[in-house]
């Protein structure tokens, strides 16, 4: 008879996009997933899924009619007074074998959910567990600790629990506290009926005639972002402002922001702008925080992805997409038949895969988010979008590394 290949058991931390997406790309071992939640369906927010992304989510089955997401088929960027500073055609598919996606929140995380979970898909559902915070991991002996007192025992431990991750001070061996970036974002979702009561705003939902687009309105030291989701029944803005503008900006993501102080803040723009913003009925705030590379991504049985890795400022629309290739690379490392022994080197291997690219590209969202200073020439948003999109996968990117998967 053949013998039986021995499946590792895998315990995700978080079950965000980052924490979703490696129990996907996982599903071949026995994955349990813990978040700390209810899972309580999140409003307010959009992300990009860029086609570096998106290329690795449809492999895994991704359905983009249960997304219902819109695609970017020009990216505009705008000076504060309204007036064109270029307008660049896209076509992801063509360029990148794949789309660039905006997508609801809460519609990509279903739709990871449902990956991560079906029954019909590779290897087995993930097991995922709510109410379940972990307050102590030992990278060496591989066990999570719950605030209840339950013990789990694992071969490979992935820390997908974000920016306040637990995991990575075990990592690390001390805390880590982001800096503050010296600015604030305000995030809100704007309904199709509020936005379709003004005809002149309508095109920042359905585009133009090639299609459905992604806008800036750029200030010296602001930015006001706009672009549709969910089938362009919501115009998602996102607006960036100095913190010495804000009276109680915290790094909490549901925390209230003022409809006054916002609309404040963009006073001096076109009318377009401050047109889009009345429409908000309500605003999020959060306070931006940054973080520089650090030293080591693993420990033992542990590795860190996404925001607990490499958490970065919004400004490439690229935090949801390097989760997404961290994950792809934990499949091409990870494979069916991997032996419990070799964890720690395989875990190696795949921070070596992903570290240069994904500090890289944590750079460029920083020197992105203050715009341009006095006598500097206005960058160009795509810059940096050929080496943002074109990634090929881990296992082609590790070759081109000479690194042997």
């Amino acid at each position: 008879m053949p013998s039986v290949v021995e499946k590792l058991n895998v315990v995700v931390v978080g079950a965000g996009i980052a924490g979703l997406a490696a129990a996907t790309a996982l599903r071949e071992h026995n994955v349990t997933v813990l978040e700390q939640s209810r899972m309580k369906e999140e409003v307010g927010a959009a992300i990009h899924l860029g086609p570096n992304a998106s290329k690795i989510a449809l492999q895994w089955g991704m359905d983009l009619e249960k997304l219902n997401s819109c695609e970017v088929h020009y990216y505009h960027e705008l000076g504060k007074d309204g007036k064109t500073h270029f307008k660049i055609p896209i076509d992801g598919r063509r360029d990148f074998s794949s789309p660039w996606l905006l997508n609801h929140r809460v519609d990509l995380h279903n739709e990871l959910l449902r990956l991560a979970t079906r029954e019909d898909g590779p290897g087995s559902p993930a097991v995922v567990k709510t109410a379940a915070k972990v307050v102590r991991v030992d990278p060496e002996a591989g066990i999570v600790e719950l605030s209840n007192g339950e013990t789990l025992q694992a071969d490979v431990i992935v820390a997908a629990d974000g920016i306040h991750s637990v995991a990575r001070s075990a990592v690390l061996g001390e805390e880590l506290i982001a800096k503050q970036s010296g600015h604030s974002a305000y995030r809100a979702l704007i309904p199709r009926e509020l936005i379709g009561a003004h005809p002149n705003l309508l095109h920042y939902l359905d585009g133009d005639e090639s299609g459905t687009g992604f806008c800036t309105f750029m200030g010296q030291d602001r930015r006001l972002v706009a672009y549709p989701c969910r089938g362009a029944q919501f115009l998602n803005i996102v607006a960036i402002v100095p913190d010495t503008e804000v009276k109680d900006s915290t790094e909490a993501w549901h925390a209230a922001g003022d409809m006054d102080e916002l609309l404040a803040s963009f006073s001096e723009f076109c009318d377009d702008a401050k047109q889009i913003l009345q429409q908000a009925t309500t605003c999020a705030l959060w306070q931006l925080r940054e973080q520089d590379p650090l030293s080591t991504w693993t420990k033992g049985r542990v590795i860190l992805i996404g925001d607990a890795a490499h958490a970065m400022l919004p400004h490439q629309g690229q935090g949801g997409g390097q989760a997404v290739e961290d994950a792809e690379a934990l499949q091409v490392v990870l494979p069916l038949g991997t032996a419990a022994s070799s964890i720690p080197e395989r875990l190696k291997l795949a921070e070596k895969i992903r570290y240069e690219r994904a500090s890289l590209i944590q750079g460029y969202s920083r020197e992105k988010a203050l715009g341009p200073r006095p006598g500097e020439k206005i960058v160009n948003a795509q810059e940096y979008a050929f080496y943002n999109f074109s990634y090929p996968g881990a296992k082609a990117w590790a070759e081109k590394m000479g690194l042997e998967v």
